[in-house]
């Protein structure tokens, strides 16, 4: 559980307290106080991508792999007709007799 920091609206006495955020309007009636802040909550984020982020060894590495896989796999990198016209090379021809 978190721990507050509270400050007295009639002696301007401080204090912390550990309790759960839903109780936090009550105890704020109870004791005639108001939360303290003194320093901004910090917020944790990324900036870039993945893709940006992994090194040459592993994009050769999966370049290495597309190659083995084929244009079937799921990891095909080319446009959707390109992709139904190599699939269709791929299929046996039948003759009409």
């Amino acid at each position: 559980m978190p721990t507050y920091t509270f400050k007295s609206k009639d002696t301007d006495k401080e204090w912390e307290d550990t309790m759960s955020y839903t109780k936090l309007d009550e105890y704020y009636i109870e004791h005639n106080c108001e939360q303290v802040f003194y320093t901004m909550q910090q917020v944790v984020s990324h900036t870039g991508d993945v893709q940006s982020k992994t090194d040459d060894g592993f994009k050769d590495r999966m370049k290495e792999i597309h190659k083995t896989a084929g244009h079937f796999s799921q990891m095909y990198k080319g446009n959707t007709k390109d992709h139904q016209t190599r699939a269709m090379d791929k299929m046996p021809f039948k003759e009409n007799k």
